[in-house]
């Protein structure tokens, strides 16, 4: 029995708008209050397969390497959603829920990956483990420890 697929973007105008979405990340700086760009990237229909395809390897490593602050942005952005979307789960909201993971999925490999080879990165420590509180690094929050409950 073959299982309908979802609606995905395809070649569709989504697609188009999803490609110049990412574009803008890597290219020049999104501010995170931004609301307008935020929420419709979230809107815009994506498979997996569609956001591996336009968030390739290299496209994630510049973005890392050359606008941290928008990967910030992204990743906690992705999260504030998927937080906000697990206190109101209105069915309306599980595409952008599944955006925001597919989008996880895709850049978490490449914002751990110099942690891996070694080579600890301070804005990711503070991403990831900090308190999100600004301390004058572009914005990023001071390091704590994990399971730290601040």
């Amino acid at each position: 029995k073959k299982v309908p697929r979802r609606k995905t973007m395809g070649a569709s105008a989504s697609k188009i708008k999803f490609r110049e979405s990412l574009t803008s990340l890597i290219s020049r700086d999104v501010s995170p209050d931004d609301a307008e760009f935020w929420d419709e990237l979230w809107k815009i229909p994506s498979s997996a397969e569609e956001v591996f395809e336009l968030l390739t390897p290299a496209n994630a490593r510049r973005l890392r390497d050359e606008r941290f602050d928008n990967l910030a942005t992204l990743f906690t952005q992705a999260t504030a959603q998927l937080c906000q979307i697990v206190e109101t789960p209105y069915t309306i909201y599980f595409d952008q829920a599944l955006n925001c993971v597919r989008v996880l999925t895709r850049i978490l490999p490449f914002l751990l990956e110099k942690g891996d080879l070694g080579d600890n990165d301070p804005n990711v420590e503070a991403l990831c483990w900090g308190s999100g509180a600004a301390d004058g690094t572009k914005g990023r929050g001071k390091g704590r420890k994990r399971g730290d409950s601040r």
